[in-house]
């Protein structure tokens, strides 16, 4: 079973990635930087968060999110990117099928969240195969990007 992939798109603050590779680390994830996301080389607060993670999860990084796309979507991963919009599905409508999107087979997948205010490009999504969101409950209508990616995760940890 190949390991799902995390996506990080111009995440600007180093403790959001360290935090990001510590959840990738505990629920067996992949990571891959793209954009202005640190690397934990180039970042002290990325290792002070992560506590070791960073050594045990694989992290690519490429400068653009469309080579980290065209890097998953040769190895036939599905592309699920994590943002509020329009075209988005409410996370708890969503079921695996979603997984079984390459001739009824069950593939890996592949998270995408993005920048703290920003969030996923525009050309981003427009790659992305699906867009789901977290439903929020009360006034704020989305959260930190941490936590978001830990979330999302957590609920496609097991659909591969």
């Amino acid at each position: 079973m190949l390991k799902p992939f995390i996506i990080l798109e111009n995440i600007r603050s180093a403790y959001n990635v360290g935090n990001i590779i510590r959840t990738a680390d505990a629920l067996w994830y992949d990571v891959v930087l793209s954009g202005y996301t640190p690397h934990p080389d180039t970042k002290e607060q990325i290792k002070k968060t992560s506590l070791g993670a960073e050594e045990s999860v694989d992290i690519k990084q490429y400068w653009h999110t469309s080579e980290a796309i065209q890097y998953v979507q040769q190895l036939w991963y599905v592309l699920v990117a994590g943002e509020i919009t329009e075209l988005s599905v409410s996370l708890d409508q969503i079921s695996p099928s979603l997984h079984l999107s390459r001739e009824g087979d069950v593939v890996p997948m592949a998270l995408i969240v993005g920048n703290e205010n920003t969030g996923v490009l525009r050309e981003t999504l427009d790659m992305a195969d699906h867009i789901v969101h977290i439903p929020m409950q009360w006034l704020k209508e989305s959260l930190n990007v941490g936590q978001a990616a830990a979330i999302l995760m957590w609920e496609f940890r097991s659909w591969g």
